[in-house]
């Protein structure tokens, strides 16, 4: 019974993982209709490219982590702060790299997926910290 529960809560993170990959995805489209031209930020503007988004991850990230703990799909201590700063840090690290490796950044760079699966464990990061 017990290795039930275990494996219950496993996969209860591991779908809230896959919700806070597809929340980057709908607030990088939402953010993509307040800024008229985002296709060509890359190209044209790749440091406010970059800027928004680690902000649209950071958000799409958070919000799902924040209502996870809230509603108790996640049995953790919150530490909020600690959590979004965890979740700024692994999403700018790997935007700021393929930035400065790529020139210009285009559609498809591993980096961006990467950005992504840093931001969500930059998020989890608090909880594996040993107090």
């Amino acid at each position: 019974m017990d290795t039930l529960k275990k494996l219950l809560r496993y996969l209860g993170r591991v779908g809230i993982m896959v919700l806070q990959l597809i929340m980057i995805q709908l607030v990088t489209l939402f953010a993509s209709f307040f800024f008229p031209g985002m296709e060509n930020f890359p190209q044209t503007k790749p440091v406010l490219f970059v800027v928004i988004l680690g902000i649209t991850y950071t958000i799409g990230v958070f919000l799902v982590g924040w209502l996870a703990i809230r509603l108790r799909w996640i049995r953790t201590e919150p530490k909020y702060r600690l959590r979004l700063f965890g979740t700024l840090v692994g999403a700018y690290v790997p935007l700021v790299v393929a930035l400065l490796l790529y020139h210009p950044l285009e559609p498809g760079n591993p980096f961006f997926f990467i950005a992504m699966l840093t931001s969500i464990l930059g998020f989890y990061v608090p909880s594996m910290a040993v107090s």
